[in-house]
């Protein structure tokens, strides 16, 4: 086991933590779990995710830079971890790749880094990860509200997180006899990195995505940890994003497609 003075250390694992939405879960489990001794950072760039945990010279970090689109980053942190044997009490898969347009318009590597990052990735990390997992340990699968319907030049996105979001769901009542609790989070707009990547890529005028709320990043990373820790299975931050939830199950989705554009 991976033991420090005799005793066993427990981690916690985030993905995509060096910016945005995971640079906040770090924050987050630093404040809600203190005994965590051991907190492992995952991005593509190594020097992001040291400014990260330079920030907190008291915690513990292990740095582990990925390109988790790529099957060999990942085959490598499984041997890799294989070696620790560690006790891993949460897991936050965060990392997300979005590149709107027209699917015709889009080449082969936009799209499988979607289908890597967004999918595969999240199944296969949580598969090595759930070895090390022991009853009272943690997931939480950061998804999207875009996983509720589908959305035009967003078809690949959408569809991913609308996979994450049936995975999880099975997941929560599988790992439920295991003793381990997952939350699948779907959030709203949020003003980071991938917001403004996309929309500089997307290069038009405000549509009505642009219009809607944008969520605090603050609150909603610490409520889904407390969530998940009570046995929720899905968080979908802010009543304007509850509600389009319960829209999107009764309406046919040919009747928001008309409406739902990026």
């Amino acid at each position: 086991m991976y033991k420090k003075e005799g005793i066993i250390m427990t981690v916690a694992v985030i993905t995509g933590a060096s910016e945005g939405l995971g640079r906040e879960y770090v924050d987050a489990v630093v404040e809600k779990f203190p005994k965590i001794d051991e907190i492992w950072l995952i991005s593509r760039t190594k020097e992001k995710l040291q400014a990260v945990a330079d920030q907190y010279p008291q915690k513990k970090f292990k740095i582990i830079p990925m390109d988790l689109s790529t099957d060999d980053d990942l085959l490598n942190f499984r041997t890799e971890i294989s070696h620790f044997n560690p006790d891993i009490k949460l897991l936050i898969n965060d990392a997300g790749f979005l590149n709107p347009g027209e699917f015709i318009n889009q080449d082969y590597s936009a799209q499988r880094t979607m289908l890597g990052v967004n999918a595969l990735a999240p199944t296969l990390l949580t598969n090595i990860v759930l070895k090390y997992m022991k009853p009272s340990s943690l997931i939480v699968n950061v998804c999207s509200i875009s996983s509720f319907a589908p959305i035009k030049r967003q078809s690949i996105y959408s569809s991913t997180k609308a996979y994450i979001y049936s995975l999880s769901l099975s997941l929560h009542w599988e790992l439920r006899k295991e003793g381990i609790k997952l939350l699948v989070m779907c959030p709203g707009n949020m003003k980071t990195s991938m917001y403004n990547n996309s929309a500089h890529l997307a290069n038009e005028k405000k549509n009505i995505t642009d219009r809607l709320p944008f969520l605090d990043m603050h609150v909603i990373t610490r409520k889904s940890l407390e969530l998940v820790q009570k046995g929720y299975i899905v968080y979908t931050p802010g009543l304007f994003y509850k509600a389009y939830r319960l829209v999107a199950k009764e309406l046919p989705h040919a009747l928001l497609a008309r409406f739902l554009k990026v």
